[in-house]
């Protein structure tokens, strides 16, 4: 019993390791690159910021491309919450400069 939850234990720290080794393959120019593509992606309207709406469409993007903590607001469905630490000047959207310093601050 205790070796089959060791080898459980085991196979959960490789798995760990070979997403933490997809991550990392990723450099950070490559995480930027796409970050910003899922920007402009994202933002319907053009006008440089992302509303509430946009910003859900956003995450989504940046989760099904693994960047960031974006999987799990999605998974928590914290959408609101994550917005709101964003939008740095509290005008209800987020730009890309509030996205950029939030992550240069991780």
């Amino acid at each position: 019993m205790k070796s089959q939850k060791f080898l459980q234990f085991g196979a959960a720290i490789c798995a760990t390791l070979a997403l933490t080794g997809a991550a990392i393959a990723q450099s950070g120019e490559e995480q930027k690159s796409i970050l910003q593509s899922n920007f402009q992606a994202a933002d319907a309207n053009g006008d440089g910021a992302l509303d509430r709406d946009e910003f859900k469409v956003f995450i989504n993007a940046n989760a099904e491309s693994d960047l960031g903590r974006a999987k799990q607001i999605r998974r928590f469905k914290a959408y609101g919450r994550a917005f709101s630490k964003l939008d740095a000047d509290g005008n209800k959207a987020v730009t890309l400069a509030e996205i950029h310093s939030a992550r240069s601050g991780e």
